[in-house]
């Protein structure tokens, strides 16, 4: 009788133990799942912020529109050349959002001095038909670069924006600035 206690009690641990590491498992996927729709739904929101930049880009004349969450470059052709601007380092703050403009030359030459006009707001409406709402702007300077390819982080702060709000930059407006 004790041995068949013992196989009872034995065969009962090993199914207590399979069973215990079967939650275990099936907590481990769980987690995995859920780290991975998270992971989707960042992926589904860019890719929603950069079909929207490239639109807007597609329809502007003037300038280029960056969208903060697009996480994707966008190309202007300016009176220096060709430029690739993209937003980086995107932060809410008490005021509204920090960002540092990244614009980077294609060319193998140095940017010279240059000027432009940075413009933010919100976007309402859809991609094709929309409207810009509270826009501000201010003026931007960078100095000649000495190296080439050259690349140029400008410190921004849009005030006003709420990260909440379909967020727009616009830069346009690039221009040399004689240094004589």
């Amino acid at each position: 009788m004790t041995r068949r206690f013992v196989r009872i009690l034995a065969l009962g641990s090993l199914f207590t133990l399979s069973a215990c590491a079967q939650q275990q498992e099936v907590r481990q996927m769980q987690q995995s799942v859920s780290a991975l729709n998270q992971d989707m739904s960042k992926l589904n929101q860019a890719t929603v912020k950069i079909t929207q930049q490239n639109s807007l880009n597609a329809k502007s004349s003037s300038g280029v529109y960056l969208l903060p969450g697009s996480n994707t470059p966008a190309r202007l052709e300016s009176q220096i050349g060709t430029l690739k601007m993209s937003l980086i380092n995107i932060a809410p703050n008490a005021d509204g959002l920090c960002a540092t403009l990244r614009i980077q030359g294609e060319s193998n030459d140095p940017l010279p001095a240059f000027s432009g006009t940075v413009e933010w707001g919100v976007i309402q409406g859809t991609t094709d038909s929309y409207q810009e709402v509270n826009v501000k702007n201010q003026l931007i300077n960078a100095p000649a670069s000495i190296l080439a390819p050259s690349d140029v982080d400008i410190p921004l702060q849009l005030s006003g924006s709420d990260p909440k709000q379909p967020v727009f930059v616009r830069i346009h407006d690039i221009q040399p600035v004689n240094t004589q």
